[in-house]
C-alpha cells in the first residue's frame, strides 16, 4: 500500500517541519515568559501574547493570496530564510533589556510566520494525494511532536543555562533546515485569483462557511489558554515546570488525537469526539491547581486534531486545492478577529476569578455545535 512517504517532496518538508517545530518551543517559551516577567504591564504583555492573532487579522489574506497566486515552494523558502536573523536580533534585545523595540520584532516576526505558517499548512496536504491526507498529518505529527515534546520539557533547564540566547540555538536549527525547502515543488501560481476569491467561495459553500464559522467561536473559547499561558500558570498556582508541563501536554495531545483520527473515517463522528472533550477542559480550571490547565492544555490539541480532520475535508471539497490558500487565508482573518477580542476582554473577567471565562467558554462551544449541525454538508464527508 502506498504511503505519503513515497513523495519526495514530502519528505523534504517533513524534515524542515520537523527541526523547526523541535527548537519552537524554546524560542516561544522563552520570548512569551521574558516580555511576561520584564514588561511590568499586563497591557503591554497583552500585545505580546496577541501579536499573531492582530497580525494574521491583515495579513492572512495576504498570505492566501500569496499561496494561491505564486510558487508556494518560493514562498517557504523565503519566509522560513528571515527567521533565523530575526530570532538573533530578539535575543540580542531581551538581552539588553530592549523589551519595547522588541514589541514591534515579534510583530514582524508573526507577520512573517502568519505567510509561512498558511502556506506549509497548505503544502502538507496538496503534496500527497486527497485520500492519504489523513495519514500525511499523522505522520507529521508523529515525527515533529516527540522532539517538540523534548525540547518543551527541556525548556526550565535551557533557559537557566542560557537565558535568552538560548534563541540562538533555535535560529541555528532553523538556518541548518533551510535547504530541504529550497526548490521545493508545492501547488500555486493560479492567474484568477484576488484578495476576495476566500470571501466569494465563502459565500457560496455551505460546507465551506460552516467549516469556518464553527472555528471561528471554536478558538474564541479558548484563547486565553493559548495567549496567556504563563499569566494562567500563576493563576493556577504554578511555576515554570507547570509552565513547560502544559506545554508538553498541548505537544502530547497532537500527538494521541493525530493518531485516533486516522482511525474514524465519519466526519461526524470526528466532531463528536471534538465538541465534547472542549466542553471537559474548562471545569477543571474552576479547581485553582495547575494540574487543571495541564490538562486543558492537552484536551485542547487532542480534540483539534479531530476538528483539524473536518475542517480541512470542507475547505478542500468547497475551495478545491487550486484556490484552498485563499479560503484558510479568510479563515484565519474571520477567527483571529474573534481571539482578539476574546484576548483583550480577558484581563476584564478575572474580577471574580475564571467563573466567567469558564462559563463563557462552555456556551461558545455550544454555538460550536449549533453552527455545524446548521451547515449539516460539512459532518458528510468521509475519508
Amino acid at each position: 500500500m502506498s504511503s505519503p512517504l513515497d513523495y519526495p517532496g514530502y519528505r523534504r518538508f517533513l524534515i524542515n517541519n520537523a527541526l523547526t517545530s523541535a527548537v519552537y518551543p524554546w524560542s516561544e517559551m522563552t520570548v512569551m515568559w521574558l516580555f511576561y516577567q520584564n514588561l511590568h504591564s499586563l497591557l503591554l504583555f497583552s500585545l505580546v501574547a496577541s501579536s499573531r492573532v492582530i497580525v494574521r487579522i491583515v495579513g492572512s489574506p495576504i498570505a492566501g493570496w500569496l499561496g494561491d497566486r505564486y510558487d508556494r515552494g518560493k514562498i517557504l523558502f523565503v519566509t522560513k530564510s528571515t527567521f533565523p536573523f530575526i530570532l538573533t536580533t530578539l535575543a540580542l534585545l531581551m538581552a539588553f533589556h530592549q523589551y519595547l523595540i522588541g514589541i514591534a520584532v515579534v510583530f514582524i516576526r508573526a507577520f512573517i510566520s502568519e505567510i509561512s505558517a498558511l502556506t506549509g499548512s497548505v503544502s502538507i496536504v496538496t503534496l500527497v494525494p486527497r485520500e492519504m491526507m489523513s495519514r500525511a498529518i499523522f505522520i507529521n505529527r508523529m515525527i515533529k511532536e516527540p522532539s517538540t515534546l523534548v525540547t518543551t520539557l527541556t525548556w526550565p533547564l535551557m533557559f537557566n543555562l542560557l537565558g535568552p540566547y538560548l534563541l540562538l540555538v533555535s535560529a541555528t536549527t532553523l538556518a541548518v533546515a533551510l535547504p530541504f525547502v529550497y526548490g521545493l515543488k508545492v501547488s500555486g501560481g493560479k492567474k484568477n485569483v484576488s484578495l476576495l476569491t476566500g470571501l466569494r467561495i465563502f459565500a457560496s459553500k455551505q460546507e465551506v462557511r460552516g467549516a469556518i464559522l464553527g472555528i471561528v467561536v471554536d478558538q474564541m473559547a479558548f484563547a486565553f489558554l493559548l495567549y496567556y499561558t504563563p499569566l494562567m500558570v500563576t493563576l493556577e498556582g504554578g511555576s515554570e515546570i507547570f509552565y513547560s508541563l502544559a506545554n508538553a501536554a498541548f505537544a502530547l495531545g497532537a500527538v494521541l488525537g493525530s493518531y485516533l483520527v486516522t482511525k474514524i473515517k465519519s466526519s461526524a463522528i470526528a466532531d463528536i469526539i471534538n465538541l465534547a472533550v472542549k466542553v471537559s477542559l474548562f471545569p477543571p480550571l474552576l479547581f485553582h491547581n495547575p494540574w487543571s490547565l495541564v490538562y486543558s492544555m492537552f484536551a485542547i490539541t487532542f480534540a483539534d486534531m479531530h476538528l483539524e480532520i473536518v475542517w480541512f475535508r470542507s475547505l478542500r471539497t468547497g475551495a478545491t486545492d487550486d484556490y484552498l490558500s485563499s479560503v484558510i487565508g479568510l479563515d484565519d482573518t474571520l477567527t483571529n478577529l474573534g481571539r482578539t477580542g476574546a484576548l483583550e476582554i480577558f484581563p476584564f473577567l478575572l474580577s471574580d476569578g475564571l467563573y466567567t471565562a469558564v462559563g463563557l467558554g462552555l456556551i461558545l462551544i455550544g454555538v460550536e455545535g449549533i453552527i455545524h449541525l446548521t451547515h449539516k454538508s460539512m459532518l458528510e464527508f468521509d475519508s
